[in-house]
């Protein structure tokens, strides 16, 4: 398996913005941290989460240098399935579910879904060329208290009853990353859209309140979907609400 420098640090602002400065000097590159003080969610959303208790980590390519992925849509997409395949390893037997577009649920004891995983990606461009990818993960492993703002949606591992070392998951999560950076992109691609099991579901859109039905996924991971008043287009900047 390709060999990946590896950086980690006890404290930082963001694993994501540690990563683009290093890419200057590598092709591409692991950062992890015990703790980040301004992690990016979706839409600029913070991501927040207790020091030393979970995940966090980016995995950065210098696209000018190297070229992992030609459709970069898929650096999502590897995120959700190397979290999914990493915590089937630790947390044995549980549900564990992939969310539209970028997020990892699992249940608990009253079949519950709750969010465990969030995924980032962010790529720059010179023109139409991109020059460097990014993907951004958190887990939350071993925290047991959360903000109030999300206490009714995220979970963790020990809320789970799962005692495991975050150290013992990074590892895992890096070999999973490397895996599907390597795998074939259409089988990578379908898989992802397997397991997200949206064709058919019917979703609301939360900017306009109005529900549709998926009717395919497209290669670039946009949904069309439609209802009595016609089509649309939903992409993956896009917020939905349905049912896992």
């Amino acid at each position: 398996m390709l060999e990946v420098p590896n950086f980690q640090y006890e404290r930082v602002s963001s694993t994501n913005d540690v990563a683009k400065e290093l890419l200057f000097k590598y092709d591409c590159l692991v950062v992890s941290a015990d703790y980040q003080y301004n992690g990016r969610g979706r839409k600029g959303r913070s991501w927040e989460g207790e020091s030393h208790k979970n995940i966090y980590l980016s995995f950065g390519v210098n696209e000018t240098k190297q070229e992992f992925i030609k459709n970069k849509i898929l650096y999502q997409i590897i995120g959700c399935l190397a979290v999914e395949s990493t915590l089937s390893e630790f947390a044995t037997g549980a549900k564990i579910k992939l969310k539209y577009p970028n997020d990892v649920y699992i249940a608990n004891e009253k079949n519950e879904y709750k969010k465990i995983s969030g995924v980032l990606a962010e790529h720059s461009y010179s023109g139409n060329i991109c020059t460097e990818s990014v993907l951004g993960i958190g887990i939350n492993i071993n925290q047991i208290v959360f903000d109030k703002s999300v206490a009714e949606k995220a979970t963790s591992l020990k809320l789970l009853g799962y005692n495991c070392d975050t150290d013992n998951i990074l590892d895992s999560l890096k070999s999973n990353i490397l895996k599907f950076m390597q795998s074939n992109e259409e089988e990578t691609f379908g898989l992802w859209k397997k397991k997200i099991d949206l064709v058919g579901k019917n979703i609301i859109v939360v900017s306009n309140g109005v529900e549709y039905k998926v009717d395919t996924i497209s290669p670039f991971g946009t949904l069309l979907a439609s209802n009595h008043n016609g089509h649309i287009t939903i992409n993956n900047g896009d917020s939905i609400i349905y049912e896992l």
